[in-house]
């Protein structure tokens, strides 16, 4: 059983204090858990968030630092990882929720060198591309799914300190996308066991459907610009090679420059189509290797 444990949180404008509260309150029931519980803000750019979560230094475990310019979702990681003072960590982000009183002693009664707890969907948000995304894919993240696959650690898990530290998050991932996945190969190519386990945090706030397409934007440059790193951890980057072998590519960019406003519109209404958004996906992934091989 676990008996020393910071809770890791990253926040960019967000309210995390009732997630604080419940982790708080989860912690301080087990007796035997020595705990902290430390969220760092990463330069939030709406100040509203800072002020709002200042109410979390109310409890002696929980540290609230905040950093005045945005490091990104690697670097703002590896900071907190330095920060911690407990043996084992989990790592949490700050705009989740839990739903489950019994969360924190899953993972603590739980065993191997990295535990995932999965993420659930919460809500009914048909107009939000989000939300149907998220819905659309929630099989694939079913414990028997994450078993098979061993890489997804998401935003839940719970791994030893000191093999954050021999195997940190790769700061060169500065935008949206995969610095998990890549840390998850890291992890697993280092012999460290991987256990998946049904405790999920649930995922309950949606971003708007222009800002979602622009994250996923991101996380497709992501994965561009780190191609040879995540080789054979994205289906994308496979479809991708096939592509190239039989000599399409430059179709795909021609179809994407002749469709992607028509697929844009689709995807960002208040009816939003997977199946749209998964074209534009692939066509815009394949513009993108088009034109970094042709510039």
């Amino acid at each position: 059983m676990i008996e020393s444990l910071s809770i890791l949180l990253p926040t960019y404008n967000c309210d995390c204090r009732c997630l604080v509260e419940e982790l708080h309150k989860q912690c301080s029931s087990i007796d035997s858990l020595d705990f902290e519980i430390v969220v760092a803000d990463d330069g939030s750019s709406d100040k509203s968030f800072i002020e709002k979560n200042q109410v979390i230094t109310k409890f002696p475990e929980v540290r609230y630092l905040l950093r005045e310019k945005n490091s990104g979702r690697a670097a703002i990681r590896n900071f907190l990882t330095r920060e911690a003072l407990k043996k084992w960590i989990l790592f949490i982000d700050g705009d989740l929720s839990l739903d489950n009183p019994d969360y924190i002693r899953k993972y603590i009664e739980s065993n191997g060198d990295v535990v995932v707890g999965g993420i659930t969907i919460a809500g009914y948000h048909p107009d939000n591309l989000r939300w149907r995304y998220e819905k659309e894919c929630e099989e694939a993240h079913s414990l028997k799914n994450r078993r098979e696959k061993k890489l997804e650690l998401h935003t839940n898990f719970l791994v030893r300190r000191k093999h954050l530290f021999d195997h940190p998050f790769d700061e060169r991932f500065r935008k949206y996308g995969y610095e998990d996945v890549l840390l998850g190969k890291q992890l697993v190519e280092a012999g460290l066991s991987v256990h998946h386990i049904d405790n999920p945090v649930v995922f309950d706030k949606y971003e708007s459907n222009e800002h979602y397409l622009h994250k996923c934007e991101e996380a497709l440059q992501t994965l561009w610009k780190f191609r040879s790193e995540l080789k054979g951890y994205s289906r994308i980057l496979v479809l991708i090679e096939k592509f190239k072998k039989i000599h399409i590519l430059v179709a795909l960019h021609l179809v994407y420059q002749l469709i992607h406003t028509l697929l844009i519109s689709r995807i960002i209404s208040n009816k939003p189509s997977i199946y749209a958004f998964n074209i534009y996906k692939m066509l815009y992934f394949a513009h993108l290797a088009y034109q970094n091989e042709h510039s």
